[in-house]
């Protein structure tokens, strides 16, 4: 007897296994939404338990089984192209993300240090793209044209003499500390200049914001490591790989005590999410009720 139940589990026992685990599989793969390869998988191993139940048995023909085994290779090899395609999508799509994350942080840190010289050239934030992209375009910014140094050395009397008239000596007033840039700025402009002073400059110009800052090698050798290609300054407004998608531009004013203070929020939905299947992502920067310009990425 108990030779007749060891022959039986020799003979059923694998065959049951599989049988058994595929139900199972089965069963857990349909409750908990797996994909398409979980449930061929799970299906496989269930008729092969099956299938094996019914050779052993003697209730099935040779055959059959070879028929039945060459569905099976079918389906396996089915099994690996879906897998292939699936690894190749989802290593697609983390490019994309990546890609699409970080040209979307660009455009907004571009758009940031746009409105940062909007706001600093007229007081206030520009409201709309047309406004803002025309600044980027044919805007100018001041910049500081500095050369030479400043002397390492007292003014004399006769120099503290002439910087009277600006405002920054007194007369007979003592010449306690060396001179300062504020001090040799003035001293330049003087007739018979000093010779320590002659080339020193510390003038503001005005130069275009788009050759200064979007046009400099640096910046355009960045973006093109980064694979982010050219810039352009009708691009801003757009969200990347959305298809012309906008980012969403606030504008508002808000009173801070005795003073009313102009305030930035720029947003906009990513066409991906760091993990497929979830809500897209969201970045953005600025706040409507506080002068803070911080991005949402650089919180983390």
């Amino acid at each position: 007897m108990f030779s007749n139940i060891s022959l039986l589990f020799k003979k059923y026992a694998v065959p049951s296994l599989f049988f058994v685990l595929g139900v199972i599989l089965f069963i857990a793969g349909v409750s908990s939404k797996q994909d398409a390869m979980f449930m061929i998988a799970s299906v496989m191993m269930f008729l092969a338990g099956l299938l094996s139940i019914l050779y052993s048995s003697g209730e099935f023909k040779r055959t059959l089984l070879y028929i039945f085994g060459g569905v099976a290779g079918v389906a396996a090899i089915a099994t690996y192209i879906l897998s292939f395609k699936s690894v190749s999508d989802t290593a697609k799509y983390n490019a994309d993300y990546a890609l699409c994350r970080g040209k979307s942080i660009r455009n907004l840190d571009d758009i940031r240090y746009a409105q940062k010289a909007y706001m600093e050239k007229y007081g206030t934030f520009a409201a709309d793209w047309e406004t803002l992209v025309d600044f980027v375009k044919n805007g100018t910014v001041p910049v500081v044209d500095a050369a030479g140094v400043v002397p390492d050395r007292k003014i004399s009397e006769e120099e503290r003499d002439y910087l009277i008239q600006f405002g920054l000596y007194k007369k007979n007033q003592a010449i306690d500390f060396k001179m300062n840039e504020k001090e040799a700025y003035y001293l330049s402009k003087r007739p018979n200049v000093a010779v320590d002073l002659v080339g020193f400059k510390r003038d503001t110009i005005q130069r275009s914001l788009l050759e200064m800052k979007f046009k400099s090698p640096a910046y355009l050798d960045s973006r093109l490591k980064a694979g982010f290609g050219k810039f352009y300054a009708d691009s801003l407004p757009y969200i990347p790989f959305t298809k012309g998608k906008m980012w969403v531009l606030e504008t508002s004013q808000v009173v801070n005590g005795e003073d009313t203070i102009s305030t930035l929020k720029i947003n906009g939905f990513i066409p991906f999410a760091k993990i497929q299947g979830t809500p897209d992502e969201e970045l953005a920067f600025g706040s409507l009720s506080t002068n803070d310009l911080v991005g949402n990425w650089e919180d983390k």
